[in-house]
Parts: C-alpha cells; structure tokens; sequence
C-alpha cells in the first residue's frame, strides 16, 4: 500500500481520504457506498495523467504503410458498379477511385480481389464520363486504436515529419486531395484512429508514428499486469490527489482549492524528474536570426 504498487493500493488510498473509509478500514472497500464511482474515478485519473503529457513512459511506436496508386481502365459504369477493364489484385475495398480526366474521388464499398467489378458508395455516378482510364489511390489509414495524444509522424524513407493540420484546414487546403506525391506533406486525424495524408504517395511508403498511448483500465485486483499502471512507481501516488480533484469538482465539494493546489505541486514535481532525463537545450526556429 505504502508504494502504491497496484490500482488496489490507490483506489484504497483514495476512498480513506475522500471520507468513504475509516484509516482503521483495511481491505473493505467493495463494501463501501461509492465503489464503483470510485474505480470509475481512479481510472478517469489514469487516462487524463496518461494523455496530459508527451511522458516517457506513455509513449509507444508503431509502423504502418501507405499504399500506392494502381492505374486501371474503367469500361463501364452503371448505377454504382463500375467495371474494369482488367480483374484487379488485391482488393480495392476502402480505396477511392477517380476518372483521370474528371478528378471526382469516389469510395470503394465493395471488391473481391481478382474481380473486375467493384462498387462505389454512391448510388450512382454523378460525373459525365463513362469510360476510360482512372486512378485508384489510398489516402486515409488506419494507424492505431489506442492514441491519447501528442502523436508524431515520421516517414521512413526520407526521413520526412509529417505536419498534423486541424481538418478544416486540410479540407481547404486539399479538398478533393487526388494529386499524388513521391512526398507526403501533412495529415490530419478523421477519426480516432485514421488519418488522411496529403498529398497522398504514388507508391508505398512506411511511416513510423510515436505517441501517448491509452492502456488498458485498472482492474483493481491487486496484483498482475492489469492492475499496474504505467506511470513510474515513484509517480504513482498522483493518482490519488487526480481522482480526488475530478471528484471534488463533481460533488462542488469546498475542498476542491485545496487538492487542485495538491496536484499542482505534485505536477510541478513529476515535470521537473522527467526534465532531469533529457540534455537542456536552447531551440531555434529554422530561419529565425541569432546574433551575438
């Protein structure tokens, strides 16, 4: 309990000094009022410190591709069925497809590899064209499922930093975004989990993306990896003081000054440990003037 080793030891901590259990109560808390409130807070806390920071300890890396443009020529189309010239492999499904001399992005709803026929979203094709040769590209890609936050994107093979954009400004900037580039230049978040990159990339390329990942709740067991957070050992007490604020500003409770006042200092704290493991540096602005 001391060292806080599980989400057990702190959701004890926490109800003894949210008044749900006496300091003489020990191993109790399933028989308190608010328990499950309780988990429900500690684990909210767990996130919110997980995702409030770029912290070491939060971070994690995957890798992902793009996918290149396939060129095809389009024979036909009727209602919402469009058929190739030529079967297709692999499948086109998720994939956009656009007439070259129209530019009208349209989404791939259905393919089986090896087929020639596949189907767009729309009922049917609003454009003029009927016939001829189109593009079939990938601009929006599944990364990860578990962000929280301060993700950063790194194409491998130029060693490129992709630029995150809110998605009003890349609907302004690339509307239609049908113009591929050996060089990705920004990205911007659709969902959760899937990102649109613009310009998208002829051909394949492998991207590498570092960012504060959600780990899985508390279970409260007392033991195992499911009941051990992330955060250092040494950090964990924070925890406590975190759920305790979220509670207080719930309940309008009197003591919610105090506790914020609390987690800032322990903040203040837990900042300046994660500053001692880097190098002090003075950053420059690329193009910005130094003089002596």
């Amino acid at each position: 309990m001391a060292q806080f080793d599980t989400g057990l030891d702190i959701l004890r901590n926490f109800l003894r000094r949210a008044g749900e259990m006496l300091p003489t109560e020990s191993n109790t808390e399933a028989s308190q009022d608010h328990y499950i409130d309780a988990k429900l807070y500690v684990n909210q806390a767990y996130w919110d410190m997980c995702g409030i920071k770029a912290w070491r300890w939060a971070r994690k890396q995957l890798q992902f591709s793009s996918i290149g443009s396939t060129a095809v020529t389009i024979s036909s189309i009727s209602g919402s069925t469009v058929t190739l010239s030529a079967t297709l492999t692999p499948t086109a499904l998720g994939k956009k497809i656009y007439f070259d001399s129209e530019g009208i992005p349209n989404r791939i709803t259905a393919h089986t590899a090896g087929t020639s026929s596949l189907t767009i979203q729309n009922a049917s094709y609003t454009g003029d064209s009927t016939s001829g040769t189109a593009t079939i590209y990938n601009d929006e890609v599944s990364v990860a499922t578990d962000i929280l936050g301060f993700p950063v994107i790194t194409e491998l093979h130029w060693g490129d930093f992709l630029i995150p954009i809110p998605e009003d400004e890349a609907l302004q900037k690339y509307p239609r975004n049908i113009f591929g580039t050996t060089r990705a230049k920004y990205y911007t978040f659709i969902n959760s989990s899937t990102i649109r990159i613009m310009p998208w990339t002829t051909s394949a390329r492998l991207f590498e993306i570092a960012y504060n990942y959600r780990p899985a709740a508390l279970d409260f067991t007392g033991a195992g990896a499911g009941d051990t957070p992330i955060l250092p050992q040494e950090s964990r007490f924070i925890l406590v003081p975190k759920a305790l604020q979220l509670l207080y500003k719930d309940k309008r409770d009197g003591r919610l000054a105090a506790i914020s006042q609390e987690l800032k200092d322990k903040m203040d704290n837990l900042t300046s440990s994660e500053l001692t493991l880097v190098k002090p540096r003075i950053w420059v602005r690329r193009g910005s003037r130094v003089s002596g």
